[in-house]
């Protein structure tokens, strides 16, 4: 099915409502032949449509009764369109299995990697963790001897601390990470979603005091592990701080000697009576927030630097801190609130858009690799080498004959397989060729690596996804109700759309029937001249009272070059259309306007060219207006057409005396 025929079919099934299961059948609101719809799957659809069970529960009796008209006419079409064996159609078959697989793919990694990722998140949030690390550095792309050596060597390191070795001293000595020096490897409070995944989930399955049995490795290297400490988190705080701030640097001491004496003659007034937020907004030497009286907001740990995160931390509210010293100042902290964390809820959305900036990419790959090996995935790289090593990489797959130099026998091999099932290459190539997503691809390595790859991940995908209709009814829906769609679309190509014969005769024969809908309203023409200079406009109005011609003019004074062009003409126009027109049509023809000034600025001297008042369009004038409304009145009569036969094989029951109860929970089904 084309891309035209996609963007109409998207149209189709915003309009009218998808097939769904209802769960209970009683009682009837709508028969048509031997199906019924019941009350439970006609509110399902409704709500759907308007815009959710809220909108549904206050809707007025005329819009379920309209509703109900139109979900009959769609039962009617789908059904008749089903008895004409549509859904056993090739092209719709192939549709469906393309759909299918995007479709599952999406809707199994929320479910099996997304959803199960978000939850792990938020349980994690609910504590936080302080941790010291030593860093072993080792490139992601390390020999297998240098990461051996590395491994090794961080053991003899963990044997160390275990044996009574000061992990601080064990930092000094021989951590990578190029801030040990100055923190000891502390990396502070954190929760999930703040470091790496492999660093999180170690500590997370760590007590307090524990020290990693075995090297953790991340992207930057192998990590020794100890916990510092382990506790409830605190979601979020929100507080006001005093600043003095230091005018040179924290290292000079006479400037931070005399920041330190402002502070506590800000700490002496805090004590003598002063509120926190007016002393803040008075002296306070944080620009940003001293207006605010010192307020910073709402933030989460590890928002700003170590010790005013430290401080404010340890604060509940209504408390001070003592003087806190940062690189950038003093500060006094007051906690105004304390915000817990809040039920998972109200955090999924959020904690689904940082899932997927910081976890998912690494999940999706464990995932990945899992599906390998569950489904005994096999690469044939010497296939894929000599495959590769057999193009022009100057050309791309666009290029038809771009395949045609591989000998039979190469193609011929199997590339890779699943479950014991090879994939030869030319198989491989087929796919390549049919899909949209890999046009313009390059015959480089990588690039093809790439497509290939992705050709893999969708296979495993589908392998995964068998059954998955069984599994969850929500899937299954969602591909009854595409079905549904494409197949109502088809009937509708073959039982309307196909039909509308748009002829000069039947043209003709509409137009004498309808020539009062085709009009055009009182329309006004007018030439303007736009001039900067009100000097400059009273000049060429006079010129224009002693008979120079308007165009001349319009096309010498004229500011605007697109104007100019045109010498200042506008074509007849709905009065209505704008100031413009409005103001010309309280003028008679050949009448022309003193300067005035325009609200954009600059002047404007107008004349009116021509007035015409609400007439019948000719048939040529109707032109598209005439072709499109005879298109749509052919639409609606085959459609009529359509429904009455198939009325006459599926007799129609409504019971819109019924609709009055719907959406009321304490209806008794």
């Amino acid at each position: 099915m084309n891309i035209v025929h996609r963007l109409v079919l998207a149209g189709v099934l915003s309009v009218v409502i998808f097939f769904g299961c209802g769960e209970k059948e009683e009682p009837i609101v709508l028969e048509i032949g031997i199906n019924k719809v019941g009350m439970n799957e006609y509110e399902n659809f409704f709500a759907k449509n308007i815009g959710g069970i809220d909108t549904a529960k206050n809707s007025s009796i005329e819009a379920r009764e309209k509703f109900l008209d139109l979900l009959t006419n769609y039962k009617l079409k789908l059904q008749d369109a089903y008895d004409n064996g549509f859904d056993k159609d090739p092209e719709i078959t192939q549709e469906l299995k393309e759909y299918r697989s995007s479709l599952a793919a999406s809707f199994m990694v929320d479910r099996e990697v997304t959803e199960p990722g978000v939850e792990l998140m938020y349980k994690r949030r609910k504590e936080e963790i302080r941790a010291q690390h030593i860093l072993l550095a080792l490139k992601p792309t390390a020999s297998p001897e240098d990461t051996m050596k590395a491994y090794t060597k961080a053991m003899d390191i963990i044997k160390e601390a275990k044996s009574g070795a000061p992990f601080e001293s064990l930092v000094q000595q021989y951590s990578e990470d190029q801030s040990a020096k100055t923190n000891n490897g502390d990396v502070y409070y954190f929760t999930s979603g703040q470091l790496t995944s492999a660093f999180e989930s170690a500590a997370y399955g760590m007590q307090k005091g524990d020290l990693s049995k075995t090297p953790v490795r991340s992207a930057s290297g192998y990590h020794i592990i100890k916990i510092i400490d382990r506790k409830p988190s605190q979601f979020m705080i929100k507080v006001r701080h005093i600043m003095t701030r230091f005018k040179v640097s924290a290292t000079d001491s006479a400037d931070t000697t005399d920041a330190l004496i402002r502070m506590r003659a800000l700490q002496d007034s805090l004590k003598s009576g002063w509120k926190f937020a007016d002393l803040a907004t008075k002296l306070s030497e944080d620009a940003g927030s001293a207006p605010e009286g010192g307020d910073l907001g709402w933030f989460e740990r590890r928002r700003w630097v170590q010790p005013f995160d430290e401080a404010a931390f340890t604060l509940s509210p209504g408390n001070t801190s003592g003087i806190v010293k940062t690189p950038f100042g003093f500060h006094l902290i007051y906690c105004d609130s304390v915000k817990d964390l809040p039920p998972f809820a109200e955090m999924k959305d959020e904690l689904k858009k940082r899932y997927q900036q910081v976890r998912f990419n690494e999940d999706y790959d464990s995932y990945l690799k899992n599906l390998k090996s569950k489904y005994h995935f096999v690469f044939h790289e010497d296939v894929f080498q000599s495959f590769v090593s057999a193009l022009d990489t100057n050309d791309t797959v666009d290029d038809s004959a771009w395949s045609g130099v591989l000998p039979k026998e190469l193609l011929d091999k199997p590339l890779f397989s699943i479950k014991g099932k090879s994939y030869i290459l030319d198989s491989v190539i087929a796919i390549i060729n049919r899909k949209m997503e890999f046009r313009g691809t390059s015959l480089r390595d990588d690039d093809l690596r790439v497509k290939v790859d992705r050709i893999i991940e969708n296979l495993l995908l589908d392998e995964q996804s068998a059954g998955l209709e069984n599994e969850y009814p929500e899937f299954a829906s969602l591909m009854r109700e595409y079905k549904d769609g494409i197949i109502l679309f088809k009937a509708e190509q073959l039982q309307v759309w196909n039909r509308v014969a748009v002829s000069d005769s039947a043209l003709k024969l509409y137009y004498t029937k309808n020539r009062e809908r085709f009009k055009f309203p009182n329309r006004v023409a007018y030439s303007a001249i736009e001039i900067d200079s009100d000097t400059l406009a009273l000049m060429v109005y006079d010129s224009l009272l002693k008979g120079a011609d308007f165009s001349e003019m319009a096309e010498r004074y004229n500011t605007d070059p697109d104007m100019k062009a045109r010498k200042g003409a506008f074509e007849l126009a709905p009065v209505t259309q704008d100031d413009f027109t409005i103001y010309a049509d309280s003028l008679q023809a050949g009448d022309i306007t003193e300067p005035m000034e325009m609200t954009t600025g600059g002047y404007v001297i107008m004349k009116v060219t021509k007035k015409e008042s609400e007439r019948v369009k000719t048939y040529e004038e109707a032109g598209a207006e005439l072709s499109n409304a005879f298109q749509e009145y052919e639409s609606k009569r085959l459609e009529k057409e359509w429904l009455d036969r198939v009325k006459e094989k599926y007799p129609v029951k409504q019971h819109k005396e019924l609709l009055q109860s719907a959406f009321q929970s304490s209806r008794k089904p």
